[in-house]
C-alpha cells in the first residue's frame, strides 16, 4: 500500500509488542523478588539487634521492688469513736449560721493523727451477711444508750451478747417483714422479679431494702422526707 505521493507506508511490527509486554512483566516480578529479599534481610537484622540488646531474664540485673513497712502507734481509747472531719469537739469553733458547724471540717495537717484505733474490749469478728441483717455483737458496739433510746421503737434490743434488730420502727409496728408481705400482696410483681428497682421514701436507715433484697429487687435510691 502506498500514499498518494507514491511513498510506502511503514507499519509497526505487531510482534514487537509481545516482547515489550513480557519484559514489563519480568521487570515487575524481579522488583517484587528483590523487594522481598530486602525486607526479609531487614527483619533478620532487626531481630538480631533486639536479641543483642535484650538480655535473658536470668541475666537481668534489676533489683526486686522493696516496700518499706510503716509502723503506727495505737491511739488512745478516747479516739475509739473519732471521726476527723465530723468531730463534735471541733464544732464549737464554727458559728451556728445555717448550721455551718455540722458540715465537714477536716483538721489541718498539724492536727491530724497517725495512729491505729484500737478495737473495743471483747471485740469479735463481725457476723456475716445475711445474719448481720438481724443481729450483731454487743461488744463490737458497746453502747447501752442505743438500747435505751431505740428499744421502744422496736429498732433493736439487747439480748445476751448481741444486739437484735427486729425490724420495727415507728412505721413498722409489726416489723419490716410484715410490711414487705403487705407490699407483695398489693404488688404481686414483686415476687416474680418483674420489678427490679424501688425508690425507698421515708426510711432514713434503708432498713426496708434489707428485706426486699431477698425478693430480687435492687435498691435504687433512698429519699428521706
Amino acid at each position: 500500500m502506498k500514499y498518494k505521493d507514491g511513498k510506502p507506508v511503514s507499519h509497526p511490527d505487531k510482534n514487537s509488542r509481545v516482547p515489550m509486554a513480557m519484559m514489563f512483566v519480568v521487570l515487575c516480578g524481579l522488583s517484587f523478588y528483590l523487594g522481598g529479599i530486602f525486607c526479609s534481610e531487614k527483619d533478620k537484622i532487626e531481630t538480631t539487634d533486639v536479641a543483642e540488646v535484650v538480655s535473658s531474664p536470668r541475666e537481668s540485673s534489676v533489683a526486686p521492688l522493696q516496700i518499706k513497712s510503716a509502723a503506727f502507734p495505737e491511739c488512745s481509747s478516747d479516739y475509739q469513736d473519732y471521726t476527723p472531719c465530723t468531730d463534735p469537739r471541733r464544732w464549737k469553733r464554727y458559728g451556728n449560721h445555717r448550721l455551718t458547724f455540722m458540715e465537714r471540717h477536716c483538721p489541718p495537717v498539724f492536727e491530724r493523727k497517725e495512729c491505729l484505733v484500737p478495737p473495743p474490749d471483747g471485740y469479735k469478728p463481725p457476723i456475716t451477711w445475711p445474719k448481720s441483717r438481724d443481729q450483731c455483737w454487743y461488744r463490737n458496739v458497746p453502747y447501752d444508750w442505743i438500747d435505751k433510746q431505740k428499744s421502744n421503737q422496736h429498732w433493736l434490743r439487747k439480748e445476751g451478747e448481741k444486739f437484735l434488730f427486729p425490724g420495727g420502727g415507728t412505721m413498722f409496728p409489726r416489723g419490716v417483714g410484715a410490711y414487705v408481705d403487705l407490699m407483695q400482696d398489693l404488688i404481686p410483681e414483686m415476687k416474680d422479679g418483674t420489678i427490679r428497682s424501688a425508690i425507698d421514701t421515708g426510711c432514713g436507715v434503708s432498713y426496708t431494702i434489707n428485706f426486699i433484697l431477698v425478693s430480687g429487687i435492687t435498691h435504687e435510691r433512698n429519699s428521706e422526707t
